[in-house]
């Protein structure tokens, strides 16, 4: 009797080893297995359930609870809203690459010989808080990192690794992370734009398989010809959005070089954009700026290549089209990011034409976007060149110069924006860095005060402004 019960006992924990075995070893290897968090019985715990933001970059300024937290080299500062107050709130804490904020606790990453996030409480003390190398994103309750050799990693914010997910995506990629997708743009000789769809393994949510889908941004009205980089199967039917851009261009007032081309005897061949750099996920969008190249082919083209002799088919091509380019912010709704395939286009809205063409960084804040702008190096002694920021209004693409002052140093040094609920602050700094001023502006562009000087001393020295406004529509 004794021995039939052991017997059943050992077929009960046998079968038992063998379910968990194939529930987490054996199942998770087949991608039937996987769901969309629509469709996944464990779908409230997926996501931070915004639906409209998403991941928050490190960043060397950021808002807190009720003051500002800002980077100034190696010291970690605070400005209190209600005085103004500053204070160091640590320092001598080696190369700050940035910070995330949670209320009023900030995580720093550092990245000196080994890559951290050190934890930092209002009092200034350090806790070195998870280790991890790549790109670091705060989003609802959860910090994600994100690197080539573990894909997307989650922690909670008391550094407990909830789950790790390999992905495959560029190492040297702008991107970002939302509700477990990756959106970026890779630099491996191409403009393409890709996003890593996650779907979730039935038995637990936190394993995760990625199925990587190019995005189709650019659109092809005309059939192709020897030369053409699309194939027929790309080509779609002239549609709503050719017939607005192609009146733009017709006008003659944002591309290039069309005010003196009679297009009369041209039809719109193709719409391609091709983005530079991308936001965070703002109010439901992603903002992308780059250029949209407009081509347009003779309408007697045929004709006209077979008189041409002694040449490619391919530079016959080039002789018998035209191509336009502007710079341009646009934004993509991220459920039709999230609902994209590999035959659908995504469609972007224009937000706004950049007129001046030498645009910087942007950032999105409350339906706003501040663009940072500097004149042209040409000279390393040439001492009166400006910075400009401009905000626009995303819902009518209309902007206007707020700020303009002379840099403070010499040099082909970069300028950088960062935007908090109140405020706009300006990074300056000498050749590689080796001196550094603050400035900060209300939106508006009124109230500037220098914050730190070249020495690193706190001075809230007023400053003076000028400012215009522009439509870039």
């Amino acid at each position: 009797m004794l021995s039939k019960k052991r017997i059943t006992i050992f077929i009960l924990i046998s079968v038992t080893l063998v379910f968990i075995v194939v529930i987490c070893a054996i199942l998770p290897r087949f991608d039937f297995m996987y769901i969309s968090a629509e469709k996944h019985w464990q779908k409230e715990k997926i996501g931070d359930r915004d639906e409209k933001t998403g991941g928050k970059g490190v960043s060397y300024v950021a808002q807190g609870e009720n003051g500002v937290y800002f980077i100034y080299k190696n010291r970690l500062m605070y400005i209190d809203d209600k005085y103004e107050n500053i204070k160091e709130v640590c320092k001598d804490i080696g190369m700050i690459q940035g910070g995330l904020v949670e209320g009023d606790t900030i995580f720093l990453y550092k990245n000196d010989d080994i890559d951290w996030i050190n934890k930092v409480d209002s009092s200034g003390k350090i806790v070195r808080f998870i280790f991890d190398s790549g790109k670091s994103y705060i989003e609802g309750e959860n910090i994600y990192t994100l690197n080539s050799k573990y894909g997307l990693r989650k922690y909670d914010f008391n550094g407990n690794r909830i789950s790790s997910n390999k992905v495959k995506f560029d190492v040297a990629s702008i991107n970002t992370v939302f509700d477990n997708y990756i959106f970026y743009r890779g630099y491996d000789g191409d403009d393409d734009v890709e996003v890593s769809i996650p779907k979730y393994y039935f038995f637990d949510a936190n394993k995760i398989n990625y199925k990587t889908r190019k995005l189709k941004l650019s659109k092809y009205y005309l059939q192709p010809e020897a030369g053409d980089i699309y194939w027929k199967e790309d080509v779609i039917p002239y549609d709503s959005f050719a017939k607005e851009v192609d009146k733009t261009v017709r006008e003659g007032k944002i591309f290039d070089d069309t005010a003196e081309k009679n297009l009369d005897d041209y039809e719109l061949q193709s719409v391609e954009l091709l983005p530079w750099s991308f936001s965070e996920v703002q109010d439901g969008y992603i903002y992308l700026y780059g250029e949209q190249k407009v081509t347009y082919r003779d309408k007697n083209y045929k004709e006209k290549m077979s008189v041409i002799k002694e040449e490619w088919e391919s530079e016959k091509t080039k002789k018998v089209t035209y191509t336009t380019i502007a710079r341009v912010l646009c934004r993509i709704n991220i459920e039709d990011i999230k609902d994209t395939s590999e035959d659908t286009y995504i469609n972007y809205e224009i937000v706004c034409y950049d007129l001046n063409k030498k645009w910087g960084g942007f950032i999105i804040n409350n339906k706003n976007a501040y663009v940072l702008k500097e004149d042209e190096y040409f000279d390393s002694s040439k001492e009166d060149r400006n910075i400009y920021v401009y905000s626009m209004e995303v819902d009518t693409g209309l902007y206007k110069e707020i700020y303009r002052k002379k840099r403070f140093f010499n040099g082909n040094y970069s300028s950088k924006i960062f935007v908090t609920d109140k405020y706009i602050f300006i990074y300056e700094g000498s050749e590689y860095g080796v001196k550094e001023c603050i400035t900060r502006i209300n939106h508006d562009g009124s109230n500037p005060v220098l914050v730190m000087d070249e020495n690193g001393e706190v001075v809230m020295k007023p400053l003076e402004s000028k400012s215009e406004e522009k439509s870039g529509k």
